[in-house]
């Protein structure tokens, strides 16, 4: 029988294919994929209370789209973003899009 994937996992495949690539870094991404929506409401909470509510309140899918849609906002208006997206700890970049 299959296991029904895990809200982390649904975010990060999300994100994926939004932006086309993921520039996290792979602990990252591995930690996120096994979280249910709660703990990743729970790990972002302290860093970025913003975002974690919009995890408690949303589908993956939405909360993936709401930070590639704010990623691609920065990169815009900074063309040093887009320079710099190399591989970046989500938390942080998380913490600098919903602060």
């Amino acid at each position: 029988m299959d296991r029904e994937p895990t809200y982390g996992a649904t975010f990060v495949r999300h994100l994926a294919k939004l932006g086309r690539q993921t520039p996290y870094r792979y602990e990252d991404l591995q930690q996120v994929k096994a979280m249910s929506q709660t703990e990743l409401a729970d790990w972002i909470k302290a860093e970025c209370p913003e975002f974690s509510q919009l995890v408690r309140d949303n589908p993956a899918e939405v909360a993936a789209e709401m930070v590639h849609k704010r990623r691609t906002e920065m990169a815009a208006g900074s063309p040093a973003a887009c320079a710099a997206e190399c591989a970046v700890s989500l938390l942080e970049l998380l913490a600098t899009l919903f602060a």
